[in-house]
């Protein structure tokens, strides 16, 4: 066999090894459910707007800490690199406004950062992650939210025929002063089959609908004073 010949074979059968060895390390991981079921307990939780991208990072404004102690307004948080199972940051466009379930990197693996690749890497100690294998994000809009909060079916992030869920409700759930059948009774869809309504029309039903789940809040413990 002609050499040039030999070494494009070793070159495929080597292209090919190395396709086998990444999708071995892909993720895979079992859905952790929608946005009230998701475990919680140990995140910080915040509202923010997006910065800007660096590889697999983006920074965020913190405009509102729900859970957790934060204390810097801006943060880094890092995404899906290699085997693990963290969101894909590229569907946050810069400018966007979201509601975060974050774990904080507590420790960095060997070879987890490396400075010659800053911005693609595990992640930097005391900043964040992002997972992906449940509704850990819902996208705020004017004091409302949109998002997978309470539907059962798996890998489903968002509904579009789900009403949005105002951050006010979601604060008292939080909180736990809220129950979440509550929750889901907010995100009913407004429309009845076939008929279609303006971004304003569903805006006044859904204004209606948690005046209504208001009144059933009323026998509930009263949020302090800041």
């Amino acid at each position: 066999m002609p050499v040039i010949k030999l070494v494009q074979s070793l070159i495929l059968c080597l292209s090919a090894l190395l396709g086998h060895a990444g999708q071995a390390f892909a993720c895979s991981c079992i859905w952790q459910g929608n946005f009230a079921e998701i475990d919680k307990s140990g995140a910080t939780i915040v509202l923010g707007k997006v910065l800007s991208h660096k590889g697999n990072s983006m920074d965020l404004q913190v405009h509102e800490v729900l859970q957790g102690k934060l204390y810097r307004e801006e943060i880094r948080i890092w995404g899906e690199v290699g085997s693990l199972c963290r969101a894909e940051l590229s569907n946050f466009a810069d400018g966007s406004e979201w509601l975060l379930v974050l774990d904080t990197i507590t420790t960095v693996p060997d070879k987890g950062f490396n400075p010659n690749t800053p911005n693609i890497s595990f992640g930097r100690k005391d900043d964040f992650s992002l997972k992906r294998c449940g509704v850990y994000w819902l996208e705020h809009h004017n004091g409302y939210l949109r998002g997978n909060v309470d539907d059962d079916k798996r890998w489903l992030y968002l509904d579009k025929k789900k009403s949005p869920v105002s951050l006010e409700l979601i604060r008292r759930f939080l909180a736990g002063k809220l129950d979440k059948s509550l929750i889901a009774e907010a995100a009913k869809t407004p429309t009845k089959k076939g008929e279609l309504l303006t971004d304003t029309k569903v805006f006044l039903l859904q204004q209606q609908r948690e005046e209504r789940l208001r009144e059933r809040l009323e026998n509930l413990e009263p949020e302090e004073p800041d």
